[in-house]
């Protein structure tokens, strides 16, 4: 399942990012800064999460270790589905 939720986020985040990459190009453990996302787009990133997810995040939630990679972000996800 957390392959299913990372390869969706890479659509997610090149798509609502603007990202001029193709999803497979972006490695799960890759920092995102490395691909140009900075603090705005992650707030962007987190309203498409919540949004295509149908999950909310708490303030406590947004940490720079959650944020960090697609790898992390798919954790995040995980967490607030079960």
């Amino acid at each position: 399942m957390a392959d299913t939720i990372a390869s969706q986020l890479k659509e997610l985040i090149v798509e609502r990012l603007f990202l001029d990459m193709a999803p497979e190009d972006i490695d799960d453990n890759t920092e995102l800064s490395e691909y140009g996302v900075d603090s705005f787009l992650l707030l962007e990133l987190i309203v498409a999460l919540e949004e295509v997810f149908n999950v909310k995040f708490d303030q406590s939630d947004i940490t720079a270790d959650a944020l960090k990679s697609v790898a992390s972000l798919a954790d995040l996800v995980k967490s607030k589905q079960a």
